[in-house]
């Protein structure tokens, strides 16, 4: 489910979202959507590097090549950002649970 948010961005970070959107065939919201999953991503792997991806390193830093090159069509782009946004998803409610876990200790 998604929830409507107003949030706050510097000009930069405006210009960025919109090239994304734009180069990706995206909306906003979903660029939006993609970096914020990529950032919670890359800062709980480095807090708990003990949780691994369904992808490596490897093949993430191939895909997000690609894509800065522009060489993945749209099937590749939607494919990419859901299995990124699955594997946030996990993340996030493991990390969630064991927060709930250590609440009731």
């Amino acid at each position: 489910m998604l929830k409507r948010y107003q949030v706050l961005l510097s000009d930069w970070i405006e210009d960025y979202i919109k090239f994304v959107a734009r180069k990706y065939d995206l909306s906003s919201s979903a660029a939006i959507r993609i970096h914020i999953a990529l950032g919670i991503l890359y800062v709980r792997t480095i807090v708990h590097p003990e949780y691994k991806l369904n992808f490596g390193d490897k093949e993430f830093k191939e895909l997000s090549k690609k894509a800065a090159k522009g060489e993945l069509d749209e099937a590749e782009v939607h494919q990419w950002m859901s299995r990124i946004l699955f594997e946030t998803r996990k993340l996030v409610e493991l990390r969630l649970a064991e927060d709930t876990e250590q609440k009731k200790k």
